[in-house]
């Protein structure tokens, strides 16, 4: 496994960049449901579907955007997607109404999709095989450390005003947006290298699109609830609430760039060993209910969980499949999973409000766990990433050279 250099390095910097404002943005959401609720005289099920209105749209979008990614300039697909999406999550801070809020949440969600398949479709295409495991762990780092000033943004702002860490962050997700404009590549243009064959999407990848689901569902479980629970069911307030519901996402960043480092040899083992435990970590945080197990938990949790097996899912697929079809592979592999996060939320609301306890939900979100862990048995053998054994999976260059 080779570190990034600093030719490709500054990209893998930015595109975590990117992420962090994506989740800070989506996490900020989650502390503020209590005053959602109060001010539009709403219960668990109503706020649930603020954050399954976001995803559904932002779900819709993947495979369009898949396309696109594939066929028109990055720089404008990451440009005016991302302007756009910061654009309306500072109006969200100016919602009215519960309705108004919906509306704004489901605009932020469509432009926000753009950025999943076109940025990892780039990365993929100008870092080499050799170091694109560390660079997809360098880019989903952003996203616990997103999820952690989210968190710490609304904890630390919100008691004045809820509106004012959502318009901050908005903001600053526009500037962003500006510079994500100004840097990126302006061309797909793509010539095959030297051996290079077309692979089509098959089983294995099918595989992969369901584990993948599956690895989710926790995930956005705990994003769209854990800050309630922490708040409401735990007594938790203020900055110790931001810090306890960031654990798994701060230990998840050193976790992630350890993990990607141990190379493809193994992966599919590792993954197995990451979502039995993970698995473990969240019924037990379900049975126990009490702070000190749960907090716990959330720290089990983080070292194994989403954000450390998100670059091992990517670095599959990039495996699998020919340079010219990861846009639509990775939009693909985004919309399937993103069904989690218009499933958890909602039904997740739905079993607090009917039993009266997160019990179920954690209960729920561990068998997912267990449903990725059996289908990781149909993968290819260890060393036959791409059903080809020990050989190096196609490459497409980009056009021009893939300086970052």
């Amino acid at each position: 496994m080779s570190a990034l250099n600093d030719r490709y390095l500054p990209w893998a910097l930015l595109g975590g960049l990117g992420w962090f404002f994506v989740y800070a943005d989506r996490a900020v959401l989650s502390p503020l449901l209590h005053a959602f609720g109060v001010q539009f005289h709403v219960g668990p099920s109503a706020l649930g579907l603020i954050s399954s209105v976001f995803f559904l749209t932002y779900t819709a979008v993947q495979i369009p955007a898949g396309h696109l990614a594939d066929r028109v300039s990055p720089r404008t697909v990451l440009g005016v997607g991302y302007i756009g999406f910061g654009v309306f999550i500072a109006l969200t801070g100016a919602a009215g109404s519960y309705a108004a809020l919906l509306i704004l949440s489901a605009l932020a969600g469509v432009f926000q999709g753009v950025y999943y398949p076109t940025q990892f479709a780039v990365t993929a295409r100008r870092i080499p095989a050799k170091a694109l495991s560390v660079a997809n762990a360098v880019i989903t780092a952003g996203m616990g450390a997103g999820i952690a000033g989210g968190y710490l943004v609304a904890a630390l702002l919100a008691p004045s005003d809820w509106r004012i860490p959502v318009l901050v962050l908005g903001l600053l997700t526009v500037l962003v947006g500006v510079w994500l404009f100004l840097v990126t590549p302006g061309d797909v243009q793509r010539q095959p290298a030297a051996g290079t064959g077309h692979r089509r999407f098959g089983r294995r990848f099918g595989l992969l699109l369901a584990i993948n689901f599956c690895s989710l569902y926790p995930f956005f479980f705990l994003l769209a609830w854990l800050p309630y629970d922490l708040g409401q069911g735990q007594g938790l307030h203020g900055v110790w609430l931001g810090l306890a519901a960031s654990l798994p996402t701060l230990v998840a960043i050193p976790a992630t760039i350890l993990w990607s480092r141990a190379g493809a040899e193994g992966r599919v083992r590792r993954m197995r060993a990451l979502l039995a435990i993970a698995a473990v970590a969240l019924l037990a945080m379900g049975l126990l209910g009490h702070v000190w197990p749960l907090l716990l938990g959330l720290v089990v949790y983080g070292v194994t969980g989403k954000l450390v097996l998100d670059p091992m899912i990517l670095s599959e697929v990039a495996q699998s499949l020919g340079g010219e079809q990861y846009g639509r592979a990775y939009g693909t592999l985004n919309f399937v999973g993103m069904m989690s996060s218009v499933v958890a939320p909602a039904l997740s609301g739905v079993l607090v409000q009917r039993f009266g306890s997160f019990s179920l939900a954690f209960a729920v979100a561990a068998a997912m766990l267990v449903i990725a862990l059996v289908l990781t048995l149909g993968l290819a053998a260890p060393g036959q990433a791409g059903g080809v054994p020990g050989k190096e999976p196609p490459r497409l260059a980009a056009q021009g050279g893939s300086s970052a």
